[in-house]
């Protein structure tokens, strides 16, 4: 009897070896390539989204569904009044005697007759550019028919008295209210953002 003669089991072994480890290496390369793709796609993914958007909408209002859809169109609205034209920013305004704007050129109104003028005035003082606005949400709210944004507005802006566009930064609070169904800006507060000041240079002289 041959001393070196090997088992039916372990020639099956030796045998079988090859085809296993090349089996291993053919599902190995398969992830790879699939964990590949899938980080591609991701990049892809982030890539349209952060280029073909001019803002992401605030994180309050994803489970809305009618504000979320709103706060687009009220964006378009922004964008289309630095260009000189009020009218779909007028189109998202509550017209109620509580409507007020506390605007970035100074003053305030109160009630759509003073409101809806003020838009106008402040509409005109732009020139069309083709600027489009890219809002920085900071904060957001919703509690039933009442919503609110604190955001930066950031825009290149051409005024009537300019040959060039110019950066343009408004820090902005928003509170809209739904008026028969539909979202509609109750409330505009925005002054220019600047850098932290002195205390005496918001006193009256």
């Amino acid at each position: 009897m041959n001393s070196c003669s090997l088992s039916d089991d372990e020639q099956a072994t030796i045998t079988n070896t090859p085809m296993k480890l090349h089996a291993f290496k053919m599902e190995f390369k398969a992830l790879v390539l699939r964990v590949a793709e899938i980080a591609i796609v991701g990049v892809l993914l982030s890539f349209f989204a952060t280029s073909g958007a001019q803002s992401q909408a605030p994180s309050a209002v994803v489970g809305d569904s009618s504000l979320r859809a709103f706060i687009p169109q009220f964006e378009e609205g922004t964008s289309r009044f630095i260009n000189g034209d009020p009218t779909l920013w007028k189109q998202n305004a509550s017209q109620g005697d509580d409507a007020t704007i506390v605007g970035g050129w100074g003053a305030y109104e109160k009630g759509w007759k003073e409101v809806g003028l003020r838009y106008d005035w402040a509409a005109a003082r732009f020139r069309e550019s083709g600027a489009k606005v890219k809002v920085e949400y900071l904060s957001s709210g919703v509690s039933g028919d009442l919503a609110y944004t604190v955001a930066i507005e950031r825009s290149e802006v051409r005024l009537v008295d300019q040959d060039k566009p110019a950066p343009m930064a408004l820090r902005v609070t928003h509170i809209f209210r739904k008026e028969n169904g539909v979202w509609k800006l109750v409330h505009r507060h925005a002054d220019p953002l600047i850098d932290k000041t002195a205390p005496a240079t918001v006193l009256q002289k």
